[in-house]
């Protein structure tokens, strides 16, 4: 009889521990849904990185790909000219010849007028598969102590005439939207 009673006890202890997990599980369904809505109203320039390599899910990322705009981990990420590539982006790189399209002006007091460059290598890359970078150069304005930002879109020679038209009308079309 002790036995039995000590077997309902076991079963009704295992039963509410299942009915636990399951309601952890329910809550974990509801927090990934949460934040998959999330990284949709996030603006895209500005989200955050996971700070795990996109090859390596055991190693932190220590930069992002300028062409992919991925994470990687110290071991990926490669530097040619001051710019951090990926293995995968190494070569496109490397055996293109680069120009740049844009050398848009920012202060501090006016940096949203580069946004638009930033949105369209995102829209480049992740819509046509386009790679192309940016490269920021920085000058002091010693007169009134402002830094001045120069954001430059730089992309494969072949591409240069078509792309240069394209961001002006992507910048019209932004300014459209406003």
């Amino acid at each position: 009889m002790v036995i039995i009673i000590l077997l309902l006890v076991l079963i009704i202890v295992l039963a509410i521990i299942a009915g636990l997990v399951f309601i952890n599980y329910l809550k974990g369904q509801n927090t990934k849904a949460e934040k998959q809505t999330i990284e949709k109203t996030i603006d895209p320039v500005s989200a955050p990185g996971t700070g795990i390599c996109k090859n390596h899910e055991n190693q932190h990322s220590v930069g992002i790909c300028a062409i992919c705009e991925e994470e990687f981990c110290v071991n990926c990420l490669k530097q040619i000219d001051k710019v951090n590539l990926c293995p995968e982006h190494f070569n496109t790189f490397a055996d293109n010849i680069w120009h740049p399209i844009t050398n848009q002006r920012t202060t501090p007091d006016e940096p949203e007028h580069g946004v638009y460059i930033y949105k369209f290598k995102q829209h480049l890359w992740k819509d046509k598969g386009v790679p192309s970078y940016i490269i920021n150069e920085y000058k002091i304005q010693v007169e009134n102590d402002h830094i001045e930002t120069y954001v430059q879109l730089h992309v494969k020679e072949g591409d240069r005439d078509t792309l240069t038209k394209q961001i002006e009308e992507f910048k019209g079309n932004l300014r459209d939207d406003k």
